[in-house]
């Protein structure tokens, strides 16, 4: 294991807050910084960096910790490797002692039977039992050099060929479960993930076989169409891009991110070497970060129908967010880049690129595309949606935007201006009751499932968790704290556990930590803990003694529903006691 000098120094090496940066976009907020959450998709900023405690917190999904916690989630990473990725960071080597662990083991073992698979998939594509699957690949216009570019395979219609492959190479049975290569029948046995699939192996940028995605190409395949391997150790689909591992070496800052593999496969054949797959309906801002970083521009080209026209929509604001100029293009007779371009060549594709319209046009057109502006009804239902769309843009581009549109409904500029403004304040005024409510809810202790009994013992909570971020942010009091308040005079029992860890790490001479709480917490109570740290730092060091005495107090008054249960001597016994304290 690594020793906690080394975690220290790693943590000490990496400021949070520049650890961070390189994945949401912060903006300093008094002594923090605020951003909108990598780890949900919101439109309000509610991803906090608390610099002064080296923690983060999000008040909208509740993820929280410190920078080891925010490294494992967004790079999905357990602990150990987590430090090791930030000791590389800062340039620091890992001591020997701390490389050889057992989830580093199977990552490894789950990297190379992927890279036996996608060979598997590749032989077997080419056998004559595979002749249907590449004729599908060559009916659809793939040469046989794109399809070895690529990796592309056929898994066998058999229910084993693979896993029997990869025992015979000395992987265990849970070796290819860990993988999602296989999965165990009802008779103990192990049964192949994919059979009968045209194959497409999902890469990294390094290199590596991360997972696959299998398409049925005949009708009589059994299952939906596609069937991807799901999140494992080393893949985890938020995270990557189908095809990033080649577009990263487009020479072009633009990428073309498409909806499906034969799309990207027929962009890169036809010379579009930038294009690009999401792993799901709609980009997310992890995958926007990697785009960023080899792009600044992105043309989004997705399927015409109302799955595709939704996945563009919750795009953008993703996009925009990390900082990328976008774009829509709009394919007109083929219903995706891979049958446009075998049915009107590369160069019509090249000027569709160079026609493509911007996300807000792009946003305004799909709005028109409801209403028939001919009428009066029509025309007020679009004026009153299309003005809530500018109303989230910035003063600039509601101008510009609101001069076109004024002039499409033969209307006045400024009542355009005029309505989108009332739209702002509306959203403006319903985001804060939204948060005015989640903040009561939060403050009540209403519905929390790490600390239910909170809502029972509201002040006793509050003053709980006044007294921990004190002791957090002023460790040479836990001293004194334990010599007035014992653990068991705390009334909730998830303050008392806290506190029971402060009492633990400072009485064995180290500093109380993030780190070292979050081995004794699960992940959602590590985020709550980070809340309470950060959330209850306006109390003062001069209301130590205070809170005390509340916690004193309201762990010695007997609750209504405690009361009830006791006999009149316990109930006299316990009352005496209260008068007694007070005393």
């Amino acid at each position: 294991m690594l020793s906690q000098e080394f975690i220290n120094e790693v943590k000490d090496r990496n400021d949070i807050t520049d650890v961070i940066s390189g994945y949401v976009t912060l903006k300093r907020s008094g002594r923090n910084s605020k951003g909108l959450c990598p780890f949900h998709s919101e439109k309000t900023p509610s991803f906090t960096v608390f610099g002064d405690t080296a923690s983060f917190y999000c008040f909208g999904c509740q993820a929280g910790g410190d920078v080891i916690g925010f490294i494992r989630r967004i790079e999905n990473l357990d602990y150990v490797e987590a430090v090791k990725f930030l000791a590389n960071r800062a340039g620091l080597a890992v001591p020997e002692e701390g490389r050889n662990d057992g989830l580093s083991h199977m990552r490894n073992r789950i990297r190379e039977q992927n890279r036996e698979a996608g060979r598997f998939f590749y032989r077997s594509l080419y056998s004559p039992a595979g002749r249907h699957a590449l004729d599908y690949f060559h009916s659809r216009g793939l040469t046989d050099e794109t399809i070895r570019h690529f990796g592309l395979g056929w898994s066998p219609d058999g229910w084993d060929q693979l896993a029997r492959h990869l025992e015979e190479l000395g992987f265990r049975r849970d070796e290819i479960l860990a993988a999602d290569l296989g999965y165990t029948s009802r008779k103990g046995g192990i049964i192949d993930r994919f059979r009968n699939r045209v194959m497409f192996p999902i890469i990294d940028l390094q290199g590596n076989v991360l997972a696959f995605g299998g398409r049925r190409f005949t009708d009589d395949a059994v299952g939906g169409k596609y069937v991807n391997t799901s999140d494992t150790l080393i893949y985890k689909k938020t995270n990557h891009l189908f095809a990033m591992n080649l577009a990263k070496n487009s020479k072009s800052r633009e990428l073309i991110l498409c909806e499906g593999y034969m799309d990207v496969i027929a962009l890169h054949q036809a010379g579009f070497t930038n294009a690009v797959a999401a792993l799901g309906t709609a980009v997310t801002p992890q995958q926007a970060r990697v785009l960023h970083k080899y792009a600044d521009r992105v043309v989004l080209s997705q399927d015409g129908d109302e799955a595709g026209q939704k996945s563009i929509a919750r795009s953008i604001p993703i996009m925009k967010e990390e900082g990328l100029d976008v774009r829509v293009l709009q394919i007109a007779g083929a219903k995706d880049p891979d049958e446009f371009i075998r049915k009107y060549g590369p160069e019509r594709f090249k000027s569709l690129l160079e026609g493509c319209s911007n996300d807000i046009e792009y946003s305004i057109l799909r709005i028109e595309s409801k209403y028939d502006i001919s009428t009066d009804d029509g025309r007020l239902h679009y004026l009153q949606e299309v003005c809530g769309y500018l109303s989230e843009l910035g003063s600039l581009e509601r101008e510009v935007y609101a001069s076109r549109i004024a002039d499409k409904l033969h209307i006045e500029k400024s009542a355009v201006i005029s309505q989108s403004e009332a739209s702002a304040r509306r959203r403006a005024k319903m985001e804060k009751e939204k948060e005015f409510r989640e903040m009561a809810k939060n403050t009540a202790g209403i519905g929390s499932r790490i600390n239910p009994d909170r809502s029972l013992h509201l002040r006793a909570s509050n003053a709980e968790y006044s007294l921990l971020s004190i002791l957090f942010l002023h460790q040479d009091l836990i001293a004194k704290a334990m010599t007035r308040l014992p653990p068991e005079e705390f009334v909730t029992e998830f303050g008392r556990r806290i506190y029971q860890q402060f009492i633990e790490i400072h009485s064995s001479g180290q500093e109380v930590s993030m780190s070292l709480l979050s081995t004794q917490f699960s992940e959602e109570e590590s985020a709550e803990i980070v809340r309470v740290i950060n959330s209850y730092d306006t109390v003062g060091t001069n209301d130590f003694d205070t809170l005390i005495g509340i916690i004193k107090s309201e762990h010695f008054t007997p609750k209504p529903q405690d009361a009830a249960k006791l006999s009149a001597d316990e109930l006299l016994e316990q009352m005496n006691r209260l008068k007694k304290k007070k005393n």
